[in-house]
């Protein structure tokens, strides 16, 4: 079947244009062969959706044309067919009146690829809603990723560090990608951490299954697993830890917590430069209860309350503990 020639038949016989006997030859035609069928299916696809897409489109009939012809090819599979002899070149001209020159845009939305939300928090943490109304506290300097079909597939990249509150849904599983792992949801709320040395996850309600190649482990509440690169055994630990979720709920908790891990924290909420040079303290175990809008040099005081010996100097690089 000539395409250039041939196609303006069908459209014209989608239209209702066609002669009888044009109507008549391309009914021989689509009953002649499977994929004739399907070709003049794929047309009328085409032609419905620039109808809708007609009012708004803004490319020159040229451009139309050219990208029609771009999608035809994609659209349509190779086979034996009877050709339909040339009449006219309705065709061009029905790039023009029909499509209205939406060509390109059809062919974006019907092959082009799926689009890619990207959410990114810098300075201050973000909160945000996902399509299935699952909640995510996106931590500073920490990013997610997820394609604009997440309805049907609800995949999300994560870098960084983040809380996700998840509305369950066992048709649509959850499931959050991060250093080559996969964390996926059971109806729950967790937090992962992730950086070049480690990824941790946290699991605060519900379950979770975490992967990493071929190892696979099952969180409870208060469970914990922290990955390192080179892993390949998975090991699930009881958390008794509740500082990892102060961006979350904007208070800091520390139950016995090192000295290190507290400092960590704190350069991160406060955007400082602390430093532990006196490795005799960095795992002191700090226990308290702050909320994060305090000022920082209060939490210093009660750092250098709770344990007398040590310093709190402060240099134009930062703050030094030892």
């Amino acid at each position: 079947m000539k395409k250039d020639t041939s196609e303006d038949i069908l459209i014209k016989y989608i239209l209702g244009e066609a002669s009888p006997d044009e109507r008549a030859t391309v009914d021989a035609w689509v009953a002649s062969s499977p994929a004739n069928t399907k070709k003049l299916d794929d047309v009328r696809v085409i032609l419905e959706s620039s109808k809708r897409l007609a009012q708004v489109s803004p490319l020159h009939e040229t451009e139309a044309w050219e990208h029609f012809k771009e999608l035809r090819s994609k659209s349509t599979q190779q086979a034996k067919v009877v050709p339909i002899p040339p009449r006219t070149n309705w065709l061009r001209i029905a790039a023009a009146i029909v499509f209205l020159i939406g060509g390109s845009w059809i062919a974006y939305s019907l092959y082009g690829p799926e689009k890619v939300i990207n959410i990114q928090a810098t300075n201050t943490v973000r909160i945000i809603t996902l399509p299935d109304s699952s909640m995510v506290y996106i931590n500073k300097n920490s990013s997610i990723s997820y394609t604009g079909s997440y309805s049907k597939r609800r995949e999300i990249k994560l870098t960084g560090e983040a809380f996700f509150d998840v509305k369950h849904n066992e048709q649509v599983p959850f499931s959050v990608s991060v250093n080559g792992i996969t964390v996926k949801d059971i109806g729950t709320a967790f937090n992962i951490k992730s950086g070049a040395a480690s990824t941790e996850v946290i699991v605060e309600s519900g379950i979770v299954e975490v992967r990493k190649s071929s190892s696979a482990v099952r969180l409870n509440p208060q469970d914990r697993v922290t990955i390192k690169p080179g892993d390949k055994v998975l090991k699930v630990e009881k958390n008794t830890e509740l500082l990892y979720n102060y961006y979350t709920n904007r208070v800091f908790i520390a139950n016995k917590t090192p000295l290190w891990q507290l400092v960590d924290v704190l350069n991160k909420a406060y955007n400082v430069n602390i430093k532990i040079e006196n490795n005799a303290i960095r795992n002191y175990p700090m226990s308290l209860t702050i909320k994060q809008d305090i000022a920082l040099d209060k939490i210093l005081n009660v750092l250098k309350t709770s344990n007398p010996e040590m310093q709190v100097i402060k240099t134009d690089q930062g703050i030094i503990l030892k």
